[in-house]
């Protein structure tokens, strides 16, 4: 055999593969072929060399590149390619081609080598002919504001203006703009967001608007940009730092309260090369304070300063928020006006408020009254000074009804609370008034947002969020507090989680009526009565696991008490001195029982024990005896047995019932009862009709979990339009039916925001494609589902006129095996 057959023959068996003339060209002509890819890549070098002296060019400066993105994407390729060749040459030059040894693992690195080096030269050539081209345009000024939009007045159009040439100038920069609060800083910052997303983030990767607060902590600052940035919600400061290494951005933090550690937010990279674009990023952080020392310290290379608003300014904005046509139909209402608008101080929170105040004043008289009550309490806005426009602030809490001033404080004191939650706490405390279901009161509730929305002291978003200004919160407190007289009458404190409480707070708790604290590990031991003491919360403590004996015994006029979500796994037995309780949250906790001791709350009206996962079967006898029971919630673990819910329907006026069903017997009652969550986990039923799950007349069904139905094949939805806002339908493996009597998805499932479907025989899910709220869809291990969205033809045209998913915004599809297509149709998605 000859040399290269000798050669060639280990080497085909090696790579088994078919040997061609190219691969043989692969081992014998190496050398030659690393010529060739150290000439095309010299070519490249020179053409990137073009490329950096037109981006350098001095006429382009305060110039806004069109194709940034394209630039930045073929220098990094050039880059990468440029360190592919080197790593090429030093592996061939380190000899792993040597004579020596095996002739198979000779040719076989040959080979390798010389395949690479052609592969790469073709890459090089290709990357060559995209040379991206260098084009610049002057940076369009911001967007004209519209006459409408009265509160952007000169003064914040300058700052507006300000800001989009620090935005454009090709440095790193910090910017600070700061305030008294109030002032409008998060407005501006919120119209550079916008002037950025108008723009097309004017040539940045990423614009990234964060919210703080008081009490952020760095973790959560960065929890929030992993979101943005659709990283892991567990990603760290290096998870950042790679996500943004090559890539400008703006960060917009609104709020600080301290300075931010940027580096250890992983927003500067402190390993980056300011002279290389290739290798850092450009950056941009625009921070809002009020606080001139956290100004200093975050070390800014430009300052905004924003100020009160001129007469002028302050005029129209006034003008804007009150009552245009009682103002201008009357002199003397437009002079009062005019003095009511100037003891503001041009502060425009202020000016909005007051205005908002004043929309339903329709007469001279109560506009003198207000004039009068601002004189006669001597307040007056001064620039700079902190909580001067309290008074001012207060005079819309005072236009509120006595209930409505109450659910405001609450709002806003309480304000990371979900609207939900924040219901339930009002419908708790009594603030709702007297309802005969929770419809009822729901809808009181929503009057009663709209009423906090209408004099801008309270917001509320689509996600279920409510929030109010950092100012407002303020307010509140100072209210709370008998306007700054009794600081201990509301105690809000936030801890980290494993703190205890500093001696000398809690001997304030003997004054207080109302004591909200988060994030403790231990209870304060009470060495006083703290016979005020109302209200108390103990929320998010999740390294709390008990309550010592004789805490309760110190507080013996207690009517409102939560413990939710923290790690405690039972109540002491003293719980039985809260002969006044009549509210008890102990969901989300570890409790695994409810004890004894709970028959001598006899005002207790509402239970709420949900989500306590290792509650199963209520002891008999327990809330029968508890007769002013109104509220029972022991979804989705906790049931009652049948003679035990026919005793409490006795005796109890009950509104609304939550709990896990294990049997059609208390199925059927609950069908009489007023039900709002349903976990329906029954042996053996074979059809269920929506209908008998809530009473007809006062029914709020808001939550229902169907699982572990073995027979189950059917779902019958009947009977009006319900309230449901989740349901669960899993592990059902025989269910493949659902079916419609007289009424159409849409109008059935009008408020349904999430459906959870999993383990089921359901073959086509076409009747969620209108459902007008659902925001979640998750569909999972549903083995028989080939089209997800089936629709027989006849019924396209009439299903495609109508909008599609037009509230979703997530969508889980998760282990469908035989799943082909989404649709037999054109589906569309928002």
């Amino acid at each position: 055999m000859d040399p290269v057959n000798l050669c060639l023959s280990p080497l085909c068996s090696c790579m088994q593969s078919f040997v061609t003339r190219q691969d043989i060209s692969y081992v014998f002509r190496t050398k030659e072929k690393l010529h060739d890819l150290e000439n095309v890549m010299k070519h490249l070098m020179a053409t990137k060399e073009t490329v950096r002296r037109k981006l350098d060019d001095p006429q382009h400066n305060g110039k806004l590149l069109d194709n940034q993105h394209q630039v930045k994407d073929w220098l990094r390729d050039v880059g990468e390619k440029e360190d592919k060749v080197e790593r090429l040459l030093d592996e061939y030059g380190k000899g792993n081609c040597v004579p020596a040894g095996s002739c198979s693992l000779n040719c076989f690195s040959r080979y390798k080598i010389g395949r690479n080096a052609f592969k790469l030269k073709e890459e090089i050539t290709q990357l060559t002919i995209k040379q991206p081209e260098i084009k610049f345009t002057n940076i369009p000024p911001p967007k004209s504001v519209p006459e409408s939009s009265k509160i952007v007045g000169e003064k914040i159009l300058s700052n507006l203006n300000i800001a989009c040439s620090y935005l454009a100038e090709e440095t790193n920069d910090i910017i600070g703009i700061w305030g008294m609060g109030g002032v409008g800083k998060t407005t501006l910052l919120k119209k550079i967001n916008q002037l950025l997303l108008d723009n097309a983030n004017m040539g940045f990767d990423h614009v990234l608007f964060i919210q703080a607060s008081q009490n952020t902590q760095l973790e959560e600052l960065r929890n929030e940009i992993a979101k943005e940035l659709h990283l892991a919600p567990d990603a760290v400061q290096k998870d950042i730092f790679n996500a943004l290494k090559t890539k400008n951005i703006v960060l917009l933090l609104d709020n600080i309260w301290e300075p931010v550690d940027l580096v250890g937010l992983g927003i500067i990279n402190p390993y980056r090369d300011d002279d290389d674009i290739t290798k850092s990023n450009k950056y941009k952080v625009i921070f809002t304070t009020r606080l001139e020392d956290v100004r200093d310290q975050m070390r800014a290379s430009k300052i905004i300063k924003v100020e009160c608003l001129e007469p002028d300014e302050a005029w129209a904005l006034f003008k804007h928020n009150a009552n245009l046509a009682v103002i201008e139909s009357d002199e003397r209402i437009n002079e009062i006006a005019k003095q009511v608008m100037n003891m503001s101080g041009g502060l425009p929170l202020a000016l909005q408020t007051l205005g908002k105040a004043m929309s339903k004043r329709k007469t001279v008289q109560d506009w003198e009254f207000i004039l009068d009550s601002i004189k006669n309490s001597g307040t007056e806005v001064l620039q700079g000074v902190q909580g001067s426009f309290l008074p001012i602030l207060k005079l819309s809490y005072d236009n509120l009804p006595r209930n409505i001033q109450e659910c405001f404080l609450w709002a806003s004191i309480l304000g990371w609370l979900s609207k939900d939650d924040l219901i339930e706490c009002w419908i708790c405390l009594g603030l709702i008034g007297n309802f005969d279901n929770l419809q009822q009161a729901y809808g009181t509730a929503k009057y009663i947002f709209n009423i906090l929305e209408e004099a801008g002291l309270l917001y509320s978003s689509d996600n279920g969020c409510v929030s109010s200004h950092d100012v407002i919160y303020e307010m509140a407190l100072w209210i709370a507090s008998d306007l700054g007289m009794n600081m201990n009458k509301w105690i809000v404190e936030e801890y980290d989680g494993l703190a205890e409480i500093p001696t000398e707070n809690r001997e304030n708790w003997r004054m207080a009526d109302r004591v909200i604290i988060s994030g403790i590990k231990l209870v304060p031991i009470l060495s006083l009565q703290c016979d005020d003491l109302l209200c108390l919360m103990i929320l998010n403590s999740s390294y709390l696991k008990n309550i010592p004996r004789g805490f309760f015994g110190q507080m013996p006029n207690l009517i409102y008490l939560d413990l939710s979500k923290s790690a405690i796994k039972k109540l002491p037995e003293d719980i039985k001195c809260l002969v006044n309780l009549q509210y008890l949250n102990i969901s989300s906790t570890c409790i695994s029982s409810l004890p004894k001791e709970l028959v001598y709350l006899s005002k207790l009206q509402y239970l709420m024990c949900g989500y306590l996962r290792w509650l199963r079967k209520v002891k008999n006898g327990l809330l029968s005896r508890l007769h002013k029971l109104q509220i029972i919630d022991l979804y989705p673990y906790g049931w009652v047995e049948l003679e035990e819910l026919k005793m409490s329907k006795k005796h109890n006026n009950i509104k609304a019932i939550g709990m896990r069903v294990v049997s059609q017997e208390v199925l059927r009652e609950l069908s009489c009862l007023p039900t709002t969550q349903l976990h329906i986990e029954l042996e053996n039923v074979s059809s269920l009709s929506f209908d008998t799950l809530s009473c007809k007349d006062h029914g709020f069904l808001n939550e229902l979990t169907i699982e572990s139905c073995p027979q189950l094949e059917e779902l019958v939805m009947n009977g009006n339009g319900s309230y449901l806002n989740y349901l669960t339908i899993t592990n059902n493996e025989k269910l493949q039916k659902i079916s419609w009597t007289d009424i159409s998805p849409p109008e059935h499932f009008h408020a349904l925001k999430a459906l959870f479907i999993s383990e089921c025989n359901l073959a086509s899910f076409a009747w969620v494609l209108h459902l007008p709220s659902l925001a979640l869809l998750n569909v999972q291990h549903c083995a028989e589902v080939k089209e997800l969205f089936y629709v027989e033809k006849r019924e396209i045209h009439q299903v495609s006129e109508r909008p599609m998913f037009p509230a979703l915004q997530y969508l889980f599809l998760v282990y469908l095996p035989k799943l082909v297509s989404i649709s037999n149709f054109a589906v569309e998605f928002p």
